[in-house]
């Protein structure tokens, strides 16, 4: 009887023992786990083909893959916001968006933002329809330019950033560059300036329809702003992965996927 206790005992305690083991390996599998992602919001505006809305309602575009990659890299799961780009400041300051990524210069905006990057090059061109007389910068005087509102297009003409540029007296802005182009189609403004690649989405459908000044605008690099006060250290980390993704070939092949320049949008090559 005794035997049989003593055996029962040590039985229990083997039990007892391997229980503790198999809660303390499945203890060190929970540590082992990747921790979850932060959280991060992005705001931008609709601007194909860098950030827009795709035909299944997800967010894609340049800046898009550029963003998640980075802030995966960095240990972050961004969110994306599409926000009215007059209101990126008031955003921004009162925490609905954590920074702004949508192609911005920080030109002339040097001490606004606390910036990231840069992250790419982007250049600003001048599209006129293809029976204009408009054929350099100096044939804009007394004509309608249409820009969009609050983008580096529309300071190259309120801050003569480009001094061959004729100064502009018939300005016309406009959300989104999608109003922008509506804007010259429908001959309310007789030229417009913009973005390259985001123009072209649109004059691609009218091969014949429109041509392009045979000059460079403007070619500037594009960063990510936080607000001023924000987190340096984070601006900080995010300058240095991007830089590691121009460098790796990530963000090249991400640019050529949408169709870009590599050379121009990673480099700042011009032609």
């Amino acid at each position: 009887m005794l035997k049989r206790s003593i055996s029962m005992l040590i039985t229990a305690s083997v039990l007892a023992v391997s229980a503790a083991m198999f809660c303390g390996c499945g203890g060190e599998r929970a540590q082992d786990t990747e921790p979850a992602l932060k959280p991060i919001i992005i705001g931008s505006d609709d601007y194909e083909p860098y950030n827009y809305i795709d035909a299944d309602g997800n967010f894609a575009g340049v800046d898009v893959e550029l963003a998640v990659e980075a802030f995966h890299r960095l240990g972050y799961e961004p969110t994306f916001r599409q926000i009215d780009w007059g209101l990126k400041d008031s955003l921004l300051a009162n925490g609905e968006v954590d920074c702004l990524w949508g192609s911005f210069s920080m030109t002339g905006r040097e001490d606004r933002y606390n910036w990231a990057g840069p992250y790419m090059y982007t250049q600003r061109v001048v599209v006129v329809p293809a029976d204009s007389e408009i054929e350099t910068l100096e044939d804009l005087a007394e004509k309608c330019v249409a820009v969009q509102a609050g983008s580096i297009s529309e300071e190259i003409i309120l801050k003569g950033l480009n001094p061959n540029l004729p100064e502009i007296t018939d300005l016309s802005t406009f959300s989104t560059m999608g109003e922008v182009f509506t804007s010259l189609r429908k001959g309310y403004a007789d030229a417009a300036i913009g973005h390259e690649s985001s123009l072209r989405l649109y004059t691609d459908e009218y091969p014949d329809g429109y041509r392009y000044l045979n000059m460079n605008m403007y070619s500037d690099a594009v960063r990510v702003a936080f607000k001023p006060d924000g987190d340096a250290v984070l601006a900080e980390k995010l300058t240095q992965t991007l830089l590691e993704m121009r460098e790796d070939g990530t963000t090249a092949a991400i640019v050529k996927k949408y169709g870009l320049d590599a050379e121009k949008s990673v480099n700042g090559g011009t032609e």
